[in-house]
């Protein structure tokens, strides 16, 4: 364990301390800010016009939790099937052409040591990525005004829910852009390799449309977005779970098999 989290560490302290990491950082909270920006001035106008209308069953159905984060939860989704990608195409890529891998194979640290390590400085990134958009949620709950009962109008239960599907949806892509990090030397090489996979399980639902029976529920089973949509809505479903640690037990096997047929070359 020890030399996992040596590992771990001295990675993440490296892309902690390159300017890679601000402009990563700067970048996916300016566009997330945007959209939350543009979902909440969505919402204030659908509110204005339902009460200047005086529909009140509109006005019932409306809410911050569904209409603003859910969004938000949707968008961040997608921002990371191009963002992760780059934080992971160094992680091995890097190692194997600096010739570094082979140093660490004749260390007395284990192929797994090494792909648990660097998998998690990733995931460590990661979650700093994702709990920088905690303000946001924060700012609803300030300014987004009381619901009935005087509770919050905010649903910190479906937030919740909502971050833990994030979190298992950003390990899943980390452990594949792992694996792309692995095969190749070039980290433009590994970034593609990493967006094509990731774009397949992305885009692998609408393959459901039409189908049906047996067919329909593979596709949709295989679907991101499907499994995602789940906690979104405050539902956390064992076979979401499921199919997101497999994802990342695969990523992470394989990866350890690259990285295992490496040491005897």
């Amino acid at each position: 364990m020890g030399n996992i989290l040596a590992i771990a560490g001295k990675d993440a302290r490296v892309f902690l301390t390159t300017w890679t990491s601000y402009v990563l950082f700067g970048f996916f909270m300016l566009i997330t800010a945007f959209f939350f920006g543009a979902l909440v001035e969505q919402f204030q106008l659908i509110s204005m016009q339902s009460m200047q209308s005086q529909q009140a069953w509109m006005l019932e159905q409306l809410n911050l939790t569904d209409m603003v984060m859910g969004n938000v939860f949707r968008n961040v989704g997608v921002f990371f099937l191009f963002m992760l990608p780059i934080l992971t195409m160094r992680l091995l890529a890097e190692e194997r052409k600096a010739k570094t891998l082979e140093l660490l194979m004749t260390s007395p640290v284990r192929p797994l040591e090494i792909v648990l390590g660097k998998y998690f400085a990733a995931l460590l990134i990661m979650s700093m990525m994702l709990a920088l958009t905690l303000i946001f949620p924060v700012l609803l709950t300030i300014y987004g005004g009381t619901a009935q009962g005087g509770q919050s109008a905010l649903d910190w239960h479906t937030v919740g829910v909502s971050y833990l599907g994030m979190f298992l949806l950003g390990a899943a892509f980390v452990a594949v852009g792992l694996l792309a990090s692995a095969v190749t030397e070039s980290q433009i090489v590994a970034v593609i390799i990493s967006f094509a996979m990731l774009l397949i399980f992305f885009v692998i639902g609408f393959a459901a449309r039409g189908q049906q029976g047996f067919w329909q529920g593979f596709f949709d089973y295989l679907s991101i977005t499907n499994h995602l949509e789940d906690f979104v809505r405050g539902i956390i479903k064992v076979s979401s779970v499921v199919y997101y640690l497999s994802l990342v037990f695969v990523g992470l096997f394989l990866t350890y098999r690259v990285v295992e047929a490496q040491r005897w070359r």
